[in-house]
C-alpha cells in the first residue's frame, strides 16, 4: 500500500469525482496538493502523459481521433463520471496490488504485472467496442474480448424483454436462445438486485440454478437495466476478484457503448421519421379531396409512425363517422358513434386534447370496437374530427408518438381547410359560371391591369351578339376589339364630365349602367352596358360586363320620333296649309252665289286643286319609312320618261343619258323624279333675256331638265335660277318653298324616298347655273 493516501490529479476542475475515503483528488490549481500522484486524469488527447503513472484520458474526442491511444491506461467519454470513478479505482487497486511486498518505489510500476497487462489490453480493446455501429456488432466484439483478453471460457450477454431472458451474444453460437424465466437462478437474481456475483462453486450458492450440471464457477454482472453478462466455467474457483473487476469494466464499456448506439440509432430513426413525416405532409398538401386526404393520413401513420391500426373519424350531424381506416384493419374495425356517448374519441374531439390510453380495459369511458384493441392514441383534428391509433399490446404509445401525430394532424387541418375553401370557391365558381353562361345577354369576364382589359371568358350570347369566337377573344384586349376607334363625343362636353371608358371602372370596384356604342363583327351597334366588379368597393381589377343589344329598339325609337314629327307636320298642314285654300274656296263660292261672278268659281277651283295636290303629298309623307318595297335594276332613262309623262311640264324639255342603270323601287323612283320635275318647272326661269335686255315672257314653263349618271348614283339638274347656297340645307325641310303657290312638301318627299333607298341627297349648282340634285348610295 502507499505510505500515505494516494492522490489523483485531474487537470480540469469542471468535473468533481468522488473516490471515497482514503483518496485525495487534486488539480494543478491546488497548490497544497502533493507533488507525487498515484493516478492522473487528463482531458486533452494531446496532453503530456507522466512517466510510469497510470493515466486516464477523459475527453469529448471520439476514440478514433486519439493519436497513439497506447499512451493512456484507460479511455472514458467526457460526462460519464461513474465510468471515470470505476477506472480510477481499478488503476489505484492495481497499483496497490503491484506494490504489495515490494519497495515503495515499485508501487507505482504496475505495468510489468500480468494483470496490469490484461487491463492494458482490455483498454486497447475497448476502442473496438466504441467503434461498433450496431448493438449486434458490439456484443460480438465484446464476446471476442472476453475470449482473447479476459480469457473466459463460456460467456454470454442476456437481454430481458418483459417475458424472460434471451441470449443476445454467446461464444458458442447460442444467440437467440430463450425465453429463460425471469426468476431463474443467478441470472434472475443479478437482474433483480443489479449486483455483481462471483461464485466459486454454483453447487454451494443458494440462488444458483444452472441449466447444465457441469457448470461450477461463474461471474454474473448486471448490464444496464435490462441485461446481464455471465461467464461460466466447468472448473471450481475459475474466477477471482480481478476477473470480476475486469468483467465489470468490460460490461460498463458495453453498456455505455450500447446506450450510445441505441441513442444514435433512435436519433437517426427520429430524424428519418420526421423527414419522412415532412415528405408525407408535403404529399398531403397535394390532396384534392377530403377523402383522399384522410386515406393518405392513415397510410402515412401506418407507414411512417408504424401504428398497428390508424383511423380517421369526421363529425357529421352529432356523430363521429368513419372516414378512413388502415387497409389491414378488420372490415368492421370502426363504427359510427354519437358525440354525446362516443367514448374516448368523443371526449378527445369535444375537449380538443390529445389522450394516450395505455390499456382500454382500464379506461372507464373506453368502448373499443374490437376486444383485440388495447392501447389507444387519440388526437383531435380541429373541428373536423378525431384521429385514433390502436395497438394490440398495452402501453404501445408514448409522448413522442403523440407529438409526431399532433404535428401531422396540424398539417391535416391546414390541408382540410384549404380543400374546403377550394370546394366552396369551386361551388361558387360553378354557380357563377352557370349563371354567366346562361344569361341571355352578351357577357364578358375580364381583368383590368394598367388600363388594359384582358378577357377571361365570354358566354355564348356574347359570341352570337358580337360575332367573335371565344377562342379568338379570350386572352385578348377587349377594348381594342369592341370600342369604336372614333366614338362620337358630345360637341360640347359638360364641365368635369367623366370620359373614362365604363369597362375600366371595375379596377376601382365601381359599377356602371348606361348606353354605349360598341363595335361588333357586323358593325357598330347600340347597347346598354352593365359593369359589375367582382368585389364591389375593392380595387381587385376584375369583373363582368353585360351588354344588352338595343340597336333595334333605338331604331324603332328613331322611327317613332320621325312618325311623331310627321304627325306634327300633318297637324300643321291641316291647321294651316289646308285651312287656307279651304277658306279661299269657301269664300269665293259664297261670293259667286252673291254676285254671280264666274271668275269666283275659277279661284275656288284653283284652291281645291291646291288642296288635292297637298293631300297627295300628305299621303306620300304618311308612307315615309315604308316607301320602298322590293328593289331591282331599272333603266334610269326609261323611268325618267315615265315620270315626265305623268307630270304637267308644258314647254319644258327632258334630256336623258343612255345606259344609266340604278337599283331601285321603280314606283317610288317615278315619284321621286316627278317631284323633282314639278319643282324644276314650277321654280324654273320666268323668261330669257334678249340682246337688248328686254324680258321675253315664257310663263316659267320653258325650263330644260337633264337626268344622268354620276359615280355611285345619278343626278337631276335644270337650267333655272338655281338655289342660293345658304338655302340648300333647308330645301328638304317640310313646308319650305319659294313659290307663291307651292306648299313646300315636294322636296321633303324626295328626301324621304332617297333615304328609304339608302341614298344621300345633295343640292348643288348645275352646269347651266340651275339647281342640281345628286343621289348616291
Amino acid at each position: 500500500m502507499h505510505a500515505r493516501d494516494p492522490t489523483v490529479f485531474v487537470d480540469d476542475d469542471s468535473d468533481d469525482i468522488d473516490l471515497g475515503d482514503g483518496v485525495t483528488v487534486a488539480s494543478p490549481s491546488d497548490e497544497s496538493a502533493p507533488s507525487d500522484a498515484a493516478c492522473v486524469v487528463v482531458t486533452g488527447p494531446d496532453a503530456e502523459v507522466p512517466c510510469d503513472v497510470p493515466t486516464v484520458l477523459y475527453t469529448d474526442a471520439p476514440p478514433e481521433d486519439v493519436e497513439r491511444p497506447e499512451r493512456f491506461d484507460a479511455y472514458v467519454s467526457r460526462g460519464d463520471r461513474a465510468a471515470l470513478e470505476s477506472q480510477v479505482r481499478w488503476l489505484l487497486a492495481s497499483a496497490d496490488d503491484a506494490g504489495s511486498g515490494r519497495d515503495a518505489e515499485r508501487a507505482v510500476e504496475p505495468r510489468n504485472d500480468p494483470e496490469w497487462d490484461r487491463l492494458k489490453r482490455l483498454y486497447e480493446g475497448t476502442t473496438e467496442l466504441i467503434a461498433a455501429e450496431t448493438v449486434e456488432e458490439l456484443y460480438e466484439r465484446a464476446i471476442g474480448l472476453t475470449e482473447d483478453i479476459l480469457e473466459f471460457d463460456n460467456t454470454s450477454f442476456f437481454r430481458h424483454d418483459g417475458e424472460g431472458f434471451y441470449v443476445v451474444a454467446n461464444n458458442d453460437d447460442m444467440a437467440g436462445l430463450g425465453p429463460i424465466p425471469s426468476d431463474m437462478g443467478l441470472l434472475g437474481e443479478t437482474h433483480r438486485t443489479k449486483r455483481s456475483f462471483l461464485v466459486d462453486d454454483v453447487r454451494d450458492h443458494p440462488e444458483a440454478d444452472p441449466n447444465d450440471s457441469a457448470y461450477r464457477s461463474a461471474v454474473s454482472v448486471p448490464a444496464g437495466d435490462d441485461g446481464v453478462f455471465q461467464a461460466i466455467s466447468n472448473e471450481v474457483g475459475a474466477y477471482d476478484e480481478t476477473d470480476l473487476t475486469l468483467a465489470e469494466l468490460l460490461v460498463s464499456y458495453v453498456s455505455e457503448t450500447r446506450s450510445r448506439i441505441e441513442s444514435e440509432a433512435a436519433l437517426r430513426k427520429s430524424r428519418e421519421q420526421i423527414e419522412r413525416l415532412h415528405r408525407g405532409a408535403t404529399e398531403l398538401a397535394a390532396a384534392t379531396s377530403l377523402d383522399e386526404l384522410f386515406e393518405q393520413t392513415v397510410e402515412i401513420t401506418d407507414d411512417i409512425l408504424e401504428f398497428d391500426i390508424s383511423y380517421v373519424g369526421v363529425v357529421e350531424d352529432g356523430y363521429i363517422v368513419p372516414a378512413a381506416i388502415s387497409s389491414d384493419a378488420p372490415a368492421d374495425g370502426a363504427e359510427r358513434v354519437p358525440l354525446d356517448d362516443g367514448g374516448i374519441a368523443a371526449e378527445v374531439f369535444l375537449s380538443g386534447t390529445t389522450d394516450i390510453t395505455d390499456d382500454v380495459r382500464d379506461h372507464p369511458e373506453a368502448r373499443p370496437v374490437k376486444r383485440m384493441y388495447r392501447a389507444v392514441l387519440s388526437v383531435p383534428i380541429g373541428d373536423i374530427g378525431v384521429f385514433q391509433a390502436t395497438a394490440f399490446t398495452p402501453a404501445a404509445f408514448d409522448e413522442r408518438d403523440a407529438e409526431l401525430t399532433e404535428l401531422l394532424m396540424a398539417h391535416v387541418v391546414v390541408t382540410a381547410e384549404r380543400i374546403r375553401a377550394e370546394s366552396r370557391l369551386r361551388d361558387e365558381r360553378d354557380r357563377s359560371t352557370a349563371l354567366f353562361e346562361h344569361v341571355s345577354d352578351a357577357a364578358v369576364a375580364y381583368d383590368v391591369e394598367a388600363g388594359a382589359v384582358t378577357v377571361r371568358d365570354v358566354n355564348r350570347a356574347f359570341q352570337s351578339a358580337f360575332g367573335y369566337d371565344a377562342a379568338d377573344v379570350v386572352g385578348s384586349d377587349l377594348l381594342g376589339r369592341i370600342v369604336p376607334p372614333e366614338p362620337d363625343p358630345d360637341p360640347v362636353p359638360e364641365p368635369g364630365a367623366d370620359e373614362t371608358i365604363p369597362e375600366l371602372l371595375v379596377a376601382a370596384g365601381e359599377s356602371y349602367r348606361g348606353e354605349v356604342r360598341r363595335r361588333t363583327d357586323d358593325g357598330v351597334r347600340e347597347f346598354i352596358l352593365n359593369v359589375v366588379p367582382l368585389s364591389p368597393g375593392e380595387e381587385r381589377g376584375a369583373g363582368y360586363a353585360i351588354y344588352t343589344d338595343i340597336t333595334e329598339r333605338k331604331t324603332r325609337e328613331s322611327e317613332l320620333e320621325r312618325q311623331n314629327e310627321r304627325l306634327e307636320e300633318f297637324a300643321n298642314i291641316v291647321s294651316h296649309d289646308l285651312r287656307n285654300p279651304l277658306s279661299v274656296a269657301r269664300g269665293n263660292l259664297d261670293l259667286a252665289r252673291e254676285t254671280g261672278e264666274e271668275t269666283r268659281f275659277d279661284t275656288a277651283e284653283r284652291a281645291l286643286e291646291q288642296m288635292e295636290q297637298l293631300i297627295d303629298d300628305l299621303l306620300s309623307l304618311a308612307r315615309r319609312g315604308q316607301l320602298v318595297d322590293e328593289t331591282e335594276r331599272v333603266d334610269l332613262g326609261a323611268v325618267a320618261r315615265q315620270a315626265w309623262a305623268t307630270t304637267e311640264t308644258a314647254d319644258a324639255e327632258l334630256v336623258t343619258c343612255q345606259s344609266v342603270v340604278v337599283d331601285a323601287d321603280e314606283d317610288r323612283l317615278v315619284e321621286l323624279l316627278a317631284n323633282l320635275f314639278r319643282n324644276a318647272v314650277e321654280h324654273g326661269s320666268t323668261g330669257n333675256q334678249t340682246a337688248s335686255g328686254d324680258a321675253v315672257e315664257h310663263g316659267g314653263r320653258d325650263v330644260r331638265v337633264e337626268v344622268g349618271g354620276v359615280d355611285g348614283g345619278f343626278y337631276v339638274e335644270d337650267d333655272g335660277p338655281g338655289i342660293e347656297p345658304e338655302r340648300r340645307d333647308e330645301v328638304f325641310e317640310p313646308g319650305e318653298t319659294t313659290g307663291d303657290d307651292g306648299i313646300g312638301y315636294g322636296l321633303a318627299i324626295v328626301e324621304s324616298i332617297a333615304e328609304a333607298h339608302g341614298w344621300s341627297a345633295v343640292v348643288t349648282s348645275g352646269t347651266a347655273g340651275g339647281a342640281r340634285f345628286e343621289f348616291r348610295a
